[in-house]
């Protein structure tokens, strides 16, 4: 055989290998029968890398949703479905596993975590040990949770709250907000001892986020050519400093870690201010009830407990960050809201009022959290900003296990990769009438049949056996900074760039910038 005649016999079994496979994905799969958003996505995934390297995704899936219905080919092998009975209930109820993305893009120190694991039996496995610890019943009674609220917000945020109502002086409410949602779970993680202190210590802030938000604007070669993503950094083009955040946030997060193993080996008697409550429970959980002594700064399953707790913290300070930030833009724009809100939260007994003058010894006097969880107008304030911007707007990917009928269509293969956007999900009208309004009187005045259909399609937590673990968390968090903030003060906005909501897996305003005025209650 001649080289010319292997060159052209190569390159003809390349041609047809490409036309069939072109032939294939246009009118014999099973899948060709889906519209798709681009005629190209039948038989190439192009159309859809593009709309992702240019930051459309979650905007033109939505619309496209729109326009052809509950099912789209967004690529050869990828669906997204926006649909509850035929989409959301038997993918994610159903616990389809997860597809690479997220151990590509969340494994922290090279290691699955509880976000990250591809089988379910692997998840849960890790979710029994320590779903106890993020149960709703026991935050609202856990002593230490209440400490964070005496020590974060009323020790640290309100202080600066009052102070700026007083001098006049607006604060970003984004950033402070991502020190809040950080401060009062790292508490309840490792223990006011080994807690950060973001909101007083702007260094300390600076240094975190700055290096956890590094990688944001180059997340999509990270995510969808990881191969070329490493050759972009070796030539430059990705920016050291991605990597360098990166690795400063993990040994931030590694030293909690460490020292908290250490404070459990020494056997110290801890009141619950101290008490590394989180981090504790996995540690019995996965290792055992005794603490083995650590070597040379190293101990049983190590770098799997800091993946885990890096997981947590990560997603509690970035997510409630942003949708704190976007309420209390929301919010300052509408004193009528405020008013009706602040009626409410009057009723509590005692109100969560600041300051509060004590005598020495004497403890703070707010509310019990069961309380605060039941406040009705609270509940729809947060719920319909995690409606209108939620904090993963982004498709959460799965893989089909055994071929099955998804979004109205029969036979999908097994293999497909099958997501559901937030974003498309939160705005369908016929669930959320007049859907780009900000509106939280919908989560009020609906009908039972209204309400029981927006919350089942309400997805800001995702749902099923892999939700968000921490959202209980996020609940008493944002609730108690809510209602204490707005019992005492109301609010304006000063100045703040784009509250365009970014387009990407997860996602804050576009401007990075919520410039709130605060003032005394008169």
């Amino acid at each position: 055989m001649t080289p010319l005649f292997a060159i052209f016999a190569v390159v003809a079994a390349l041609t047809s290998a490409a036309l069939y496979n072109a032939v294939y994905n246009l009118f014999l799969s099973p899948l060709s029968k889906i519209p798709a958003p681009h005629w190209s996505c039948h038989f190439s995934k192009l159309w859809f890398s593009y709309v992702r390297l240019t930051r459309q995704e979650n905007k033109v899936v939505y619309r496209k949703h729109m326009e052809k219905g509950r099912a789209l080919r967004l690529a050869p092998g990828v669906l997204s479905l926006n649909a509850f009975e035929d989409g959301l209930k038997p993918v994610y109820l159903g616990g389809f596993p997860k597809t690479e993305f997220y151990s590509r893009a969340f494994n922290n120190y090279d290691t699955f975590n509880i976000f990250t694991f591809p089988d379910n039996a692997t998840h849960s496995a890790r979710k029994r040990m320590i779903s106890n610890t993020f149960s709703k019943s026991f935050i609202l009674n856990s002593a230490t949770t209440r400490s964070s609220v005496r020590n974060i917000l009323f020790g640290r945020l309100l202080p600066i709250i009052e102070d700026a109502a007083r001098n006049g002086k607006p604060l970003d409410m984004l950033d402070l907000s991502y020190a809040y949602s950080m401060d009062s779970f790292i508490q309840w993680q490792f223990g006011k001892r080994l807690g950060s202190n973001f909101i007083q210590d702007l260094g300390e802030r600076r240094f975190y986020l700055d290096g956890f938000f590094a990688a944001a604007p180059y997340t999509f070669w990270l995510y969808e050519f990881p191969t070329l993503n490493k050759l972009l950094k070796k030539v430059g083009l990705i920016p050291s400093k991605v990597d360098s955040g990166l690795q400063d946030v993990e040994d931030w997060n590694l030293e909690k870690c460490d020292s908290a193993y250490k404070l459990l080996e020494s056997g110290e008697a801890l009141d619950d201010d101290d008490n590394p409550i989180v981090f504790s429970h996995a540690v019995k959980k996965m290792i055992g009830d005794d603490p083995m002594p650590a070597t040379k700064g190293d101990y049983p399953l190590r770098l799997d407990i800091a993946s885990d707790m890096f997981s947590h913290n990560g997603a509690a300070h970035e997510t409630s960050g942003n949708t704190l930030g976007f309420l209390y833009y929301e919010m300052s724009r509408r004193p009528d809201v405020q008013k009706k809100l602040r009626s409410e939260l009057l009723t509590l007994t005692p109100p969560l009022k600041f300051p509060q003058h004590l005598s020495e010894g004497q403890e703070l006097d707010i509310p019990l959290p069961k309380d605060v969880d039941a406040l009705p107008y609270l509940e729809a304030v947060i719920m319909e900003t995690l409606r209108l911007y939620p904090p993963v707007p982004g498709a959460q990917p799965r893989t089909v296990p055994e071929p099955c009928s998804l979004g109205g269509y029969d036979e999908i293969p097994a293999g497909t990769t099958v997501q559901s956007y937030a974003y498309s999900l939160h705005r369908t009208p016929e669930v959320f009438p007049d859907p780009e309004t900000w509106n939280p009187d919908r989560w009020v005045n609906a009908s039972p049949a209204e309400l029981s259909n927006m919350r089942r399609w309400f997805w800001a937590f995702g749902s099923g056996g892999r939700m968000c673990i921490g959202s209980n968390f996020a609940w008493f968090s944002m609730k108690h900074n809510v209602g204490s903030i707005y019992t005492n003060y109301t609010s304006s906005v000063h100045s703040v760039g784009s509250m365009e909501l970014m387009d990407a897996y997860l996602a804050g305003p576009k401007g990075h910038k919520v410039e709130i005025q605060f003032s005394r209650v008169q």
